[in-house]
């Protein structure tokens, strides 16, 4: 196709350094996000920042990662692999660069009058552009890798790879980060972005056919569809931080839907559209879109249900090492399986398995308590870390073969459908959970605090024996007992927030066994018509594959 790589047989001993140099960079493209996710806090702390001023580096990071997707595949078409990927290394090393400069304290002189937190914006946008392009990049280098029965892997490679980003990164973090500075941490991205640098410089993806593909029109559009998208951004992470009732937000959301409407209404009447508006309304896309967010937003259990929990616990990233070891183990499963089980004529079963042992999972942790600790969910969340990259290559391939048979201005189209899906749907996943915890603790802590007698021996108990560990500290009797009533509201306070993580496992439960029996529903359906829902694309493809 225009914009991609021709598929020449290569060497048995090229085919291999094409692989490792598509897992290299893949797994590169993972760590832009995973590094910002698993070090935010630290961030926020080195430059001094409140939680609302790094909820904007998230937002910088998002929004360009779920814009970009819009004109990447045309950028590909018009310019060639070759340039693209080595523009996207550039940008890369530029934003890595940055990150260096402001966690080695250069710019803190007083003739360099940049502000350290605004530069960390610019290189988390573009670390977000970049990594959009790099996850493409990795994939075709996977498939060059691949002998040509084997594409099919190489698909599901390459998409796999982007879930190992959080948890290599929780794992690497607290060694890199060890004395409390990033600097060590921006150097191992720079040292990252300069290896893939050099690899695809050394060994290049073979030249593909291009054409002149942009029009003015497409940048109307995209002006309009990235404003809308960058707001939305901006309300799923300032949301949750600020809470959804601040004035101003409403001003982004209505930006998001004019935006997003106005591209939309440019798209659908165009001659030549970059977004098949009409296809991405049928029935069969909008379900594809639908199973997307939802998965993204189950899978949200993991990333910010648990791990969530676990903060509030007390429990830091370096206690936290084998918990995503775990979780990294279970992904690397996953892929090697989906790898070597994939059946282009099957691809709903793998879905259904992995919303079910979400389901399992989920149910699992619904009885957790306030002594709960990281051993204790080892199993439940290999079981979510598994279905995590387990639905992903079929769900990618069900979509890409769908857009392959409508021709290939639809490929565009599905990209968009897929990166959103992903991007807007973890977002959407963090904020829902977010917002769901926080309420149900002020439910669990009103409850609570209502119901506390003093009268009662052991509440009594519980404030005397606080009370005596305070006045060997202080020789007001007032004092302690305030600081003693304190401290047992913060333990109360902390029963609260964890009865409310146990309330999140129920609903996810709840929910992902609901998505299981209806996926399981309409398998059976198409089982007992004895129809395949992809039997019209299957014979499309198959006829373009026959010997003109």
């Amino acid at each position: 196709m225009v914009g991609s790589p021709a598929n020449p047989d290569h060497p048995a001993r090229r085919k291999v350094f094409y692989l490792l140099i598509g897992i290299f960079v893949g797994l590169t493209a993972s760590f832009q996000n995973g590094l910002l996710v698993a070090n935010l806090t630290q961030i926020q702390g080195q430059l001094g920042l409140t939680p609302a001023e790094g909820g904007w580096i998230s937002v910088s990071y998002n929004m360009t990662n779920a814009c970009i997707t819009v004109l990447l595949y045309k950028i590909r078409q018009q310019f060639g692999m070759s340039l693209f990927s080595k523009i996207t290394l550039f940008f890369l090393l530029a934003a890595t660069s940055l990150q260096w400069l402001i966690s080695s304290h250069l710019l803190d002189t007083p003739n360099i009058g940049i502000e350290p937190y605004y530069l960390e914006i610019v290189a988390r946008g573009l670390s977000g552009m970049v990594a959009s392009g790099m996850t493409i990049l990795g994939l075709f280098y996977c498939l060059q890798g691949m002998p040509a029965v084997k594409r099919t892997s190489g698909l599901i490679l390459g998409f796999g790879l982007v879930q190992f980003g959080i948890p290599l990164s929780r794992i690497i973090s607290p060694y890199l980060t060890i004395d409390g500075q990033l600097e060590s941490l921006f150097l191992f991205q720079f040292g990252l972005a300069l290896i893939c640098f050099g690899l695809i410089n050394i060994l290049e993806l073979p030249p593909g056919n291009t054409e002149k593909v942009f029009e003015k029109l497409d940048f109307l559009s995209f002006g309009f569809f990235a404003s809308g998208l960058a707001a939305l951004a901006v309300i799923l992470v300032q949301g949750r931080i600020l809470w959804w009732t601040t004035p101003w937000l409403v001003y982004p959301l209505m930006i998001a839907i004019v935006g997003i409407s106005i591209a939309l209404w440019i798209e659908t009447h165009r001659k030549n559209p970059m977004l098949q508006v009409r296809w991405m309304r049928s029935r069969n896309i909008i379900a594809f879109m639908i199973t997307g967010a939802v998965m993204r937003i189950l899978l949200s259990e993991q990333n910010v249900g648990a791990a969530g929990l676990l903060a509030n616990l007390g429990y830091g990233n370096h206690q936290l090492i084998t918990f995503y070891a775990v979780i990294l183990a279970a992904s690397v499963l996953a892929l090697v399986i989906s790898i070597f089980s994939t059946n282009p004529m099957d691809l709903r079963r793998p879905v259904i398995f992995a919303v079910a042992l979400i389901a399992l999972g989920s149910w699992m942790d619904v009885g957790v308590s306030i002594n709960s600790a990281p051993y204790m969910f080892y199993l439940s969340q290999f079981l979510i870390a598994f279905a995590a990259v387990y639905f992903m290559g079929p769900l990618v391939f069900e979509g890409f073969l769908r857009a392959i048979a409508s021709g290939p201005a639809y490929i565009i189209s599905f990209s968009v459908i897929f990166g959103i899906s992903q991007t807007v749907g973890g977002l959407a996943g963090a904020a829902a959970i977010q917002a769901f915890t926080t309420i149900r603790t002020q439910v669990h802590y009103a409850d609570m605090v209502s119901s506390l007698n003093l009268g009662d021996p052991t509440f009594s108990a519980q404030i005397a024996g606080t009370r005596s560990i305070l006045s060997n500290q202080t020789t007001d009797a007032a004092q302690a007992n305030v600081g003693a009533m304190s401290q047992v509201l913060q333990g109360i306070q902390r029963q609260a927030t964890v009865s409310a993580y146990g309330d999140l496992f129920f609903i996810m439960a709840i929910l992902s066994t609901v998505a299981t029996a209806m996926l399981l529903l309409n398998y059976f359906y198409y089982r007992y018509h004895k129809r395949n829902p992809l039997a019209k694309e299957l014979a499309v493809i198959a006829k373009m594959r026959e010997p003109k």
